[in-house]
């Protein structure tokens, strides 16, 4: 039938589609032209690629000779009654709404087509798959049997003649099963002992034990077996697959683990140093009483938990990261831990090494430790006893000769403050003065610092943001003539926890920090100071860095202790032992990072509010 497609848009491309690929089996024009006043449109373009012919006029398409039959696809109801009253009789319409109903029918009929050949395809594949079933079963290290729910037996596989010596001839008498792993069990229906079969069947739940076949020693088998039911639609029993595999050596095997495993528990056990073995996750395999009393805890407390489970913050992590140092290292080491259990220091000489597979693959870590906490007292109060010695005597050598000239200055500082007052005077002078009393009193303080070196004094404590502090310590020392040239450089969180601390000995802390990085560089420079939470956020940090000439290596290992002093003549050698005696404590740390030519920084570490310290 001669045709012309009038739209060239997509419902055009797809009837033209529809005929090149032949899947209008029913309805075959002969197209003589594709009309639409847009020669790019998807219609338009597909009939030109196929060597139909486009037109753009349609008083032109309607003059075609021999045309019998219009497809109208513009898809309006106006240029449709418009195409009626022009159509030249005899001609007839196929108009968008009938070629929709034709387009779905012929979609419906690919969609049949396709569900028929998709049901030919899943029916072959269920055929191959039911063979690969059954020699899947064949081909098993288990023993298989098959019983219906009638206890008649259905399949029994190759692998069941091997490992038994029995044939399938021999599993059934009379007509009925003989379970050959019949195993009496407790039943849990009440007193009294039932065949494993049977008791799938009543309780209608699997079942699965160790099956013993006598024999002389060497001729004794064990098998695990396990008794599954299978249901059908209407949760019936339809089936009951039992499987046994054969683990002799297995059972062997473990007996020997036993023993070896009881020897190294004894071993552990009564071992006086802490023993402990973790896999790779931090999870603790072994730990012996000694390491668990350590934490007032159990070895049961433990087994199975990480360091975070079961420690505080601080401990876990530090625990955490040197056994993951062990791990990416893949060596032993040795060294001192120093740990804060129940608020006490404690000090231990701990060997830590990787534990590795049969292939050498690092499995886990084992750490074992002695406590030797009681040695370092003694070694620690030898040498703390000689050093007060030497401060006690600085100190009350300095004391009186500094506290004479401050008092001068508190006095007159005092006076000039009530003259001013007396004579109406506010404002900027009285805060001045008021600054010039305060400090002269902290200096007064300082003094006494000397002596609270070697008779350590309980720090006043109260919950305060560590910014404030370093803030305040500037605010002393910015309009001081030694720091006109120095350029502070401030990058302090705001948004930090805050911390329990003696605010008047902090002070005495970032002053002595800063004015020391001053120094360090001639006041010329400029001096960094930074707050954060350190990677575990429990502690916060506060560094102080500077553009000095830096510290060399042999120097900065001994810059905390007493007299250890870089400014030769013009330093005591107190400033940061006391430093670090008023971190210590408040439960903090403070350490230095430093290379000659290249600066120092000093980093100090307070315990975040809630996390101890």
């Amino acid at each position: 039938m001669n045709t012309v497609i009038i739209g060239g848009g997509k419902g055009c491309r797809a009837v033209l589609e529809m005929l090149v690929t032949g899947r209008l089996a029913v309805f075959r024009p002969e197209i003589l032209a594709v009309v639409d006043p847009n020669e790019n449109a998807p219609g338009m373009a597909l009939a030109r690629r196929m060597g139909w012919r486009t037109l753009t006029s349609l008083d032109e398409a309607l003059a075609l000779p021999g045309l019998e039959l219009i497809i109208e696809l513009v898809g309006s109801d106006h240029f449709l009654e418009e195409l009626y009253r022009i159509i030249p009789p005899g001609i007839g319409i196929l108009d968008h709404r009938v070629a929709r109903i034709f387009w779905d029918l012929e979609n419906l009929t690919g969609q049949l087509r396709l569900e028929l050949e998709r049901k030919s395809s899943l029916e072959e594949q269920l055929r191959r798959e039911r063979n690969q079933l059954q020699q899947i079963l064949d081909s098993l290290p288990d023993a298989v049997l098959v019983i219906d729910g009638r206890k008649k037996l259905e399949y029994v596989n190759a692998r069941f003649e091997e490992i038994t010596g029995q044939d399938r001839a021999s599993l059934v008498r009379d007509g009925e099963f003989i379970d050959p792993f019949c195993e009496p069990q407790e039943g849990r229906l009440g007193p009294g002992h039932i065949c494993s079969l049977e008791e799938v069947l009543k309780t209608r739940s699997p079942v699965q034990f160790i099956h013993f076949q006598p024999g002389e020693h060497s001729d004794q088998q064990y098998f695990r077996v396990i008794v599954n039911p299978i249901f059908n639609d209407e949760g019936e029993i339809d089936r009951i697959v039992e499987t046994a595999r054969l683990i002799t050596a297995q059972v062997t095997q473990a007996r020997e683990t036993e023993e070896s495993e009881r020897r190294f528990r004894q071993f552990v056990d009564n071992a006086h140093d802490m023993i402990t073995m973790k896999d790779r996750e931090g999870r603790y395999q072994v730990i012996n009483e000694q390491a668990a009393a350590l934490f007032s805890m159990s070895p049961m407390d433990c087994i199975g938990r990480t360091d975070r489970d079961i420690l505080s913050g601080r401990i876990a992590e530090i625990l955490i990261r040197k056994d993951q140092e062990t791990i990416a290292k893949k060596e032993h080491s040795s060294y001192e831990d120093t740990l804060l259990v129940d608020g006490e220091r404690r000090y231990f000489d701990t060997v830590r090494f990787p534990l590795v597979d049969y292939k050498g693959d690092v499995t886990g870590v084992c750490s074992i430790s002695r406590d030797v906490t009681e040695q370092k007292r003694l070694q620690q109060a030898v040498i703390q006893s000689e050093k007060m010695a030497a401060v006690g005597k600085l100190a009350a050598s300095v004391a009186h000769e500094i506290n004479n000239p401050l008092t001068g200055v508190l006095t007159f500082a005092e006076e000039l403050k009530m003259d001013f007052l007396d004579k109406g005077v506010e404002g900027r002078v009285i805060e001045d003065l008021d600054v010039i009393i305060s400090e002269t009193m902290r200096c007064r303080q300082i003094v006494a610092s000397l002596l609270d070196y070697s008779r350590v004094e309980r720090p006043q404590r109260q919950r305060i943001g560590l910014r404030a502090i370093i803030e305040r310590s500037l605010s002393l020392i910015k309009k001081q003539a030694a720091f006109q040239d120095v350029e502070f450089d401030l990058r302090l969180a705001e948004d930090l926890p805050e911390v329990r601390v003696d605010p008047n000995q902090m002070q005495q802390v970032f002053l002595n920090l800063i004015i020391n990085a001053a120094e360090a560089m001639s006041n010329s420079g400029r001096i960094t100071l930074c707050t954060q939470l350190n990677r575990d956020r429990q502690q916060i940090e506060a560094s102080v860095s500077d553009q000095g000439p830096g510290i060399a290596p042999e120097i900065a290992k001994t810059v905390f202790e007493p007299f250890c002093s870089t400014k030769g003549q013009q330093g005591s050698g107190l400033g940061l032992s006391v430093v670090q005696t008023i971190i210590n404590q408040h439960g903090g740390s403070i350490r230095v990072d430093s290379q000659a030519g290249g600066g120092a920084t000093f980093t100090v570490s307070l315990p975040a509010t809630g996390t101890g310290g």
